[in-house]
């Protein structure tokens, strides 16, 4: 599967929203979020604005217990912060299921070599069953704002198979037999030149 990047969007001035804007929806999306804080943040995603009761997620923080959220409003992708983190999700976009994220986040815990970062993993889900994603929010929970320079990436994917086209007489070398081919588009078979 290819990728195609379906939004960029940076903040020019500190807020608590990040939107992707309307994208067009794909099956599968890559989201990545960047997230330069400007005083406590706590990342959450939302799907198509929806800021209902409509996501649930599990996570955990550096390989510790699990801790879940059920009827949520938002799905949380970190902890409350002081500091960058970067966050990559991945998302199952069928419109008549479930949208199933994989979530992985690194956050700079602290600045120079003596402070390590600390990462966090979460699966969750979106439980509308009636629309594809088509524009993705990164919202904030906390009193500090998401600082210049944050943004948000969406690339997304189809699940639909792509062959590859080969021109009539193109011509194979097998390089560990030394034996050439040449393409019958007619037939679509190759075809052993003596």
């Amino acid at each position: 599967m290819a990728w195609e990047r379906l939004a960029h969007v940076e903040l020019s001035s500190a807020g608590d929203t990040i939107d992707s804007g309307t994208i067009t929806a794909k099956e599968n999306l890559k989201v990545i979020i960047f997230v330069i804080n400007s005083g406590a943040v706590r990342t959450g995603i939302r799907f198509n604005s929806d800021s209902g009761n409509n996501y649930a997620h599990r996570r955990q923080v550096n390989g510790g217990s699990d801790a879940t959220n059920v009827n949520h409003n938002r799905i949380v992708a970190d902890t409350d912060v002081d500091g960058s983190d970067y966050t990559v999700a991945n998302i199952i976009n069928k419109s008549d299921k479930e949208k199933l994220i994989r979530i992985e986040r690194i956050h700079q815990s602290g600045s120079g070599a003596s402070n390590t970062p600390e990462r966090e993993e979460m699966v969750g889900k979106w439980v509308n069953t009636s629309d594809s994603i088509t524009s993705i929010q990164a919202y904030n929970a906390e009193s500090g704002d998401f600082g210049v320079g944050s943004y948000i990436t969406v690339f997304g994917g189809s699940g639909d198979v792509v062959t590859d086209t080969t021109d009539d007489g193109s011509i194979f070398e097998e390089s560990d037999t030394g034996k050439h081919y040449i393409w019958n588009a007619t037939s679509n078979t190759w075809s052993e030149i003596a």
